[in-house]
């Protein structure tokens, strides 16, 4: 049986090695005319954990995380979390994870400079891709083409697939600076959230090469030209360390910030990756969820062929509904939890965020689950607590914020309720109450 993998991406080049290990017949199309050309060319922080999960070699160029030191909207007053070394994420290069990917492709077949631009569909089922104006068949297509998927968007009204909204989507400008040694950073990881008011942040990061300095600046809407560059005049003027020439990146990228899609499956189709949402909503890094997840696609597939015989049942939009259901289960529900408080922060007043992030009142602990992507959880002890601390001038605010946290939770719970088994009534009924936590 033939397998297309639409696009190089993180998962996608798992899921083409697994796949090929199923047995199957696999081909990648990718849109770089080579490994060494895709795009980024810059590191992301990763769970160490998926690596030993799946049995795969980190890169050896990786580092652990430092701490951060967050810096508050209005006051512009430096706060330091300190990070558990024992949990710390560690940034890994992305052109060498690349390569290590590409490694395990053993048997893969690889074209290069093809775009693809459509899916062929017949009798209902997903059948092919259609790429560089030409028709390619196989029996199961995987897309990972990313946030604007091509594939995806063909298939969004014949099979109810999602899409995304506007201020779903994180405009990210990302450049390795090189440092400018007459100064020294007061602090080495430094983050902006709501940088200048805004809806998004930006950091300023000594990494682990002493020449360059990491920039960020990204936002939920637009980023314009003049407004990028009146945001990076600030940040040097802010941070004399950041140098003039820019050594790596240099480029603006859009990446998802949401809940991940209700609806990555059809028959003969699947998404993973950006193209289905997987990035962690607070910080849009989604490399391990990516991982994670074409390890279940294919465990999902396995289980199927031991159950079946034929392609179209194998490949069936009910039995890959159990990919999602895994999905879901393994990391899925929890990012439902993030992008509620995603929402909710990037509507708290800036004054409000100012004093949660400089006050005593998120513990190191609960400023260290935001800062990973993690959904905060409070007892009724804890909430008295924090009561006591902010004062009752306050209680107003802390009550937007509860109501937050419990909304938060509430989508969390329901996510977890998704149908294991394919009804497409009670799939639609779950669809519809769970994007309602987002209105």
């Amino acid at each position: 049986m033939k397998v297309i993998v639409a696009g190089a991406g993180i998962g996608g080049l798992v899921a083409a090695a697994k796949l090929k290990k199923l047995g199957f017949d696999v081909t990648v199309f990718e849109r770089a005319k080579s490994l060494d050309e895709m795009r980024y060319d810059w590191h992301d922080d990763v769970n160490p954990d998926v690596f030993e999960q799946l049995g795969i070699e980190m890169p050896k160029e990786s580092f652990k995380k430092k701490s951060w030191t967050f810096i508050a909207p209005v006051s512009s007053k430096a706060r330091l979390f300190r990070q558990d070394e024992k949990k710390a994420d560690y940034s890994v290069e992305r052109r060498p994870l690349n390569k290590t990917l590409f490694d395990l492709c053993e048997g893969v077949e690889f074209k290069f400079d093809e775009f693809v631009t459509g899916a062929v569909v017949e009798d209902g089922f997903v059948s092919g891709i259609v790429s560089n104006g030409i028709e390619y068949r196989a029996d199961f297509v995987v897309d990972s083409l990313g946030i604007d998927s091509p594939l995806r968007e063909s298939l969004v009204k014949k099979f109810d697939l999602d899409s995304y909204n506007p201020d779903e989507a994180f405009m990210a400008y990302r450049a390795f600076y090189e440092k400018n040694d007459k100064f020294t950073a007061e602090y080495s990881n430094k983050v902006y959230l709501k940088y200048l008011g805004d809806k998004g942040i930006a950091w300023v990061i000594q990494d682990n090469d002493p020449r360059l300095v990491n920039v960020l600046i990204g936002r939920l809407e637009e980023l314009k030209e003049e407004t990028l560059k009146d945001y990076l005049n600030r940040i040097k003027k802010e941070n004399p360390t950041v140098g003039e020439k820019i050594l790596r990146g240099g480029i603006v990228c859009k990446i998802p910030v949401r809940y991940p899609s209700t609806m990555m499956v059809a028959n003969g189709y699947a998404e993973i990756g950006d193209c289905a949402f997987m990035t962690i909503p607070m910080l849009g890094s989604g490399i391990a969820s990516s991982m994670r997840a074409a390890d279940l696609l294919a465990k999902t597939v396995e289980n199927s062929m031991a159950n079946f015989k034929e392609a179209k049942e194998i490949f069936g939009k009910k039995s890959l509904w159990n990919y999602q259901c895994a999905v879901y289960e393994k990391f899925g529900a929890e990012h439902c939890a993030v992008d509620v408080l995603k929402r909710g922060v990037m509507k708290l007043d800036n004054e409000i965020v100012d004093y949660i992030l400089t006050s005593e009142l998120l513990t190191n602990d609960e400023v260290g689950r935001l800062a990973s992507g993690k959904p905060i959880k409070l007892s009724v002890k804890d909430m008295i607590k924090k009561v006591a601390i902010a004062g009752a001038g306050r209680i107003p605010s802390l009550l937007k914020v509860n109501n937050m946290l419990t909304k938060s939770n509430a989508a969390q719970k329901y996510a977890k309720k998704i149908p294991k088994k394919y009804d497409s009534k009670k799939v639609e009924a779950w669809r519809k109450k769970l994007k309602a936590f987002y209105v």
